[in-house]
């Protein structure tokens, strides 16, 4: 025992050594060892103050074959992500260890998608928009469309529901910069017991530190929106991964947490961009409401939007409203409430 201690004093040494911004998921390796060993050499020490001899050590159980065989065969593309993805959930402080910054009690959850392979796939771009006809849930029909299309490349154009009729609605912000809307807006989410899925740039990561920590600590999602807001589909394969992934660790670096969500700037995207989100371990959220929210000195109509946000609640909605609108602060409110008087729930989309 007094060398297998020594040996594991000396692996996580070793291990801490080499730890460095970018082996943030090591910590807790390392840190399980440092315990471990300093366990047993403190029961060293007990045993040769006593002068007995150490309780021999039990033989290491073995994994079962569940345990041992993790990895399992691409699924076919037709398979739904709920089958073929592996979500856990990860401590962000001391537990994953996955940044200093990390805020006490924030979890992420780690995807392992099955991996899609990209040759042969679109290019073409595409420009989404929520628009056709709806159904009789109220549902776009460009959504549905393009959820039968694309889902199976882990996209959401509408929220999925094991019951396609439950009235269940979500919401989700993108913010390429803060302001006071988006205090406010996250004052009404507090207020009304409501969480969102905030997605940001990777400026609005590093810089609005305040925003993003409140984000997290209130239990709302931080959700990925690259790194410069521009065309995906106009970049290479490579430049799109740096997108993601830059964003991504930027949130991980600082906050310890671990983003899931992406969501494509100016809604253009491909076939093939879909899979390269995928890859990446994200899930890609378009949205079936939106409106002209973004541009402050040409803000609608407060009063016509609350009605028009109202109107469009339908089973699986996923809302796009901007951040910094202060249009979209002063109606959100009205439509929680006027969404749980018909019979929805607004919940948190992961």
């Amino acid at each position: 025992m007094k060398k297998k201690a020594w040996a594991l004093l000396l692996a996580a040494s070793l291990l801490a050594a080499g730890c460095g911004k970018d082996a943030a998921a090591d910590k807790k390796t390392v840190e399980v060892a440092v315990s471990e060993a300093a366990s047993e050499t403190a029961e060293i020490e007990a045993e040769l103050e006593t002068g007995s001899e150490p309780e021999p050590e039990a033989e290491p159980e073995t994994e079962s074959e569940t345990e041992t065989e993790r990895e399992t065969e691409t699924e076919t593309e037709t398979e739904t992500e709920t089958e073929t993805e592996t979500e856990t959930e990860t401590e962000a402080v001391t537990e994953s260890g996955a940044g200093e910054g990390a805020a006490e009690g924030v979890s992420s959850i780690h995807l392992e998608n099955p991996q899609i392979d990209i040759a042969g796939l679109s290019t073409a771009q595409v420009d989404w928009g929520s628009g056709g006809p709806k159904d009789d849930l109220n549902r776009p029909g460009g959504c549905l469309i393009d959820q039968q299309k694309y889902g199976h490349l882990n996209a959401y154009f509408l929220a999925p529901l094991a019951d396609p009729t439950e009235k269940v609605a979500y919401l989700t912000f993108d913010i390429g910069y803060t302001n006071d809307s988006t205090v406010k807006i996250l004052d009404v989410l507090k207020e009304k017991g409501v969480h969102g899925v905030f997605f940001a740039t990777k400026g609005v990561i590093e810089k609005d530190e305040t925003v993003i920590r409140r984000i997290i600590d209130e239990g709302n999602e931080l959700g990925n929106h690259s790194v410069t807001h521009t065309n995906m589909a106009a970049k290479s394969v490579d430049e799109q991964r740096s997108e993601i992934m830059d964003t991504h660790n930027a949130a991980l670096e600082k906050y310890g947490y671990e983003m899931h969500l992406w969501r494509y700037p100016e809604g253009k995207f491909s076939e093939q961009g879909l899979a390269i989100v995928n890859n990446c371990n994200y899930r890609s959220v378009f949205w079936s409401f939106a409106h002209r929210d973004w541009i402050l000195d040409e803000q609608p109509d407060v009063g016509e939007t609350r009605q028009k946000v109202i109107d469009a609640l339908h089973p699986g909605a996923i809302y796009l409203l901007h951040g910094i609108s202060p249009t979209n602060a002063a109606v959100l409110g009205d439509l929680i409430d006027a969404g749980r008087e018909m019979g929805y729930r607004f919940e948190l989309l992961q």
